[in-house]
């Protein structure tokens, strides 16, 4: 690793190490964050991928029963550097309780050890792990949702893309000359994934777009992410500036056929009125209506990016409460449509 790496790698293993001391004091609100009911791991390049299950009450009996649960696949945020699939317990708690699926959170490879595209790489390869195990995981491949949080919001919408370019056998290598191609792992099974629904909150979706420019755009600059965050993230995900209009990256830069094709009917926004990704956000939802597609964008006022992250064990959690209820009222909606 290049010093200017190792000095990114330095400063991501600080980070880390105080998120997971901020996230402690996050759950603590009453109710306070379910633990996973258990993980899954599976191998990708030199590292893993863990998966973190939450399971509804009626998990165990159902799965004895032959009766399969619905699923959300889940990213987590941080930049693509920090954070950990345990950070989005208490929205995974919303959705066992409201919605009564089962929430798989993902512990992709983190930058910069793992730059782009290993996030992608292995939120295809989770979709293919589920899919290969859903027999014996009690899950519904017919009936799965994706949801990401910053980071994990692109996630949300860059998986689905890449995984419908190895399904029409698109070349790999044009955009993910840096990981391993998971083409190979395309199966049977992976065509039977039906992803209905989308639920991204506050994503990031144009890298080629410069922060200078986007805290100039912002309504309250001094409310946006610091340089010293965003340039740790943007250095670490992606030192390669010709990588930052690949479509798997940048969502925005893809096509109307793999949008249209790529990503389900209905997708679901969730914006910060403060944070500097709202205008690019906002563009982005209606060019998927010009393409037909059922989105809701909604812009959370006078909040900033990851406002439902706070660290404050004292918080009033009722506004970020209201926002998942409806986000769950929306999936069980379309669950139970199938």
């Amino acid at each position: 690793m290049a010093s200017s790496r190792l000095w990114l790698y330095v400063q991501a293993i600080f980070w880390r190490f105080l998120m997971r001391l901020g996230m402690i004091f996050h759950h603590i609100p009453p109710p306070r964050s379910p633990s996973p009911t258990f993980s899954r791991s599976f191998p990708s390049g030199s590292s893993k991928v863990v998966l973190r299950f939450y399971c509804p009450a009626e998990y165990q009996r159902y799965r004895k029963e032959g009766r399969r649960l619905p699923v959300l696949v889940n990213f987590h945020g941080g930049g693509f550097t920090l954070g950990a699939p345990t950070d989005d317990a208490r929205w995974a708690q919303a959705v066992l309780t409201q919605v009564g699926a089962v929430v798989v959170s993902v512990g992709y490879r983190r930058a910069p050890e793992h730059p782009f595209p290993a996030a992608v790489e292995d939120g295809v390869q989770t979709l293919q792990y589920l899919a290969a195990h859903a027999g014996e995981l009690g899950l519904d491949i017919s009936r799965i949702a994706l949801s990401g949080f910053s980071a994990g919001g692109n996630l949300a919408v860059t998986v689905p893309l890449r995984l419908r370019d190895l399904l029409v056998q698109a070349s790999p290598e044009r955009w993910l000359s840096r990981a391993e191609s998971t083409s190979q792992l395309i199966t049977a099974s992976a065509i039977d994934l039906h992803i209905v629904a989308i639920f991204s909150w506050y994503p990031i979706l144009d890298f080629d777009e410069s922060r200078e420019h986007r805290r100039a755009m912002s309504i309250m600059p001094d409310k946006t992410l610091p340089p010293f965050f965003t340039n740790l993230f943007d250095q670490s995900y992606l030192p390669n500036a010709e990588e930052r209009r690949s479509p798997f990256a940048s969502p925005v830069y893809a096509t109307d056929e793999a949008l249209r094709q790529g990503l389900p009917h209905d997708i679901f926004f969730y914006f910060c009125e403060w944070d500097m990704l709202l205008n690019e956000g906002q563009l982005f939802v209606r060019r998927l209506l010009d393409l037909k597609k059922h989105v809701r964008g909604m812009m959370i006022e006078k909040v900033c990016h990851a406002w439902d992250k706070s660290p404050n064990p004292f918080r009033d959690t009722t506004d970020v409460d209201n926002h998942y209820r409806d986000a769950c009222a929306s999936m069980k909606a379309i669950f139970g449509e199938l």
